[in-house]
C-alpha cells in the first residue's frame, strides 16, 4: 500500500499559539481545512454501505449495536490534532472514521487477512482492507496535499505576523 505523508515541523505549536492570540482566526483555518478535504469526506460517506455488509453485522452487538449506515457515514470527519504527547511534535491533519462498525468494515483484514470474517467480506464483494477511506483520499490526493501545504504556510505566516506585531 502506498502511503502519503508530509511532515512540516512547528505547525502544532503555531496552531496552539494562533489559538491563544486569535481563536476566531484559528477556527477559520480549521474551517478552511474541512473545506479542502470535503471531496474526500463526501466520497467516503457515499462509499460506506447503507445496509449491513454481512448479515451478522445487522444484529445488535454488545458494544457496537447493529449496523447503521447513516451513523457510519456520519462518522467520517476531518480533524486537526494539536494535542501534546507525540514525540515528533508534528501537527497532524486527519480524516477519520469515528464509529466502531465503520472502522471495522474499512480496515478488517490488515493484520489478519486470512480470518473468516475478512474472507466473508471479500466473498461478498467488499474487497480487501482499507475499503473506503484510503481510496477516497487517493482520488483527491494531489489537490489535497497542495492545498494543505498552502494552508500550513498561511498558518505559519499568520502566526509569525501576529507574534512580530504583538512582540513590539
Amino acid at each position: 500500500m502506498t502511503q502519503a505523508t508530509i511532515k512540516v515541523y512547528g505547525v502544532k505549536a503555531a496552531l496552539k499559539e494562533l489559538n491563544k492570540i486569535n481563536p476566531s482566526l484559528r477556527r477559520q483555518f480549521t474551517k478552511r481545512y474541512k473545506d479542502i478535504v470535503k471531496p474526500v469526506l463526501q466520497q467516503a460517506k457515499l462509499d460506506f454501505p447503507k445496509s449491513p455488509p454481512l448479515s451478522g453485522m445487522g444484529r445488535p452487538h454488545t458494544r457496537l449495536g447493529g449496523w447503521d449506515g447513516g451513523l457510519v457515514a456520519k462518522g467520517v470527519v476531518a480533524k486537526i490534532d494539536t494535542r501534546k504527547g507525540r514525540s515528533d511534535n508534528v501537527g497532524a491533519f486527519f480524516i477519520v472514521q469515528k464509529t466502531g462498525w465503520g472502522s471495522i468494515y474499512d480496515i478488517a483484514g490488515r493484520k489478519n487477512p486470512g480470518s473468516q470474517f475478512v474472507q466473508n467480506l471479500a466473498a461478498s464483494g467488499h474487497g480487501s482492507a482499507s475499503r473506503v477511506m484510503w481510496p477516497a483520499y487517493l482520488q483527491n490526493a494531489n489537490q489535497i496535499q497542495l492545498s494543505v501545504l498552502d494552508l500550513v504556510g498561511d498558518v505559519m505566516d499568520e502566526t509569525n505576523r501576529k507574534l512580530i506585531t504583538d512582540g513590539n
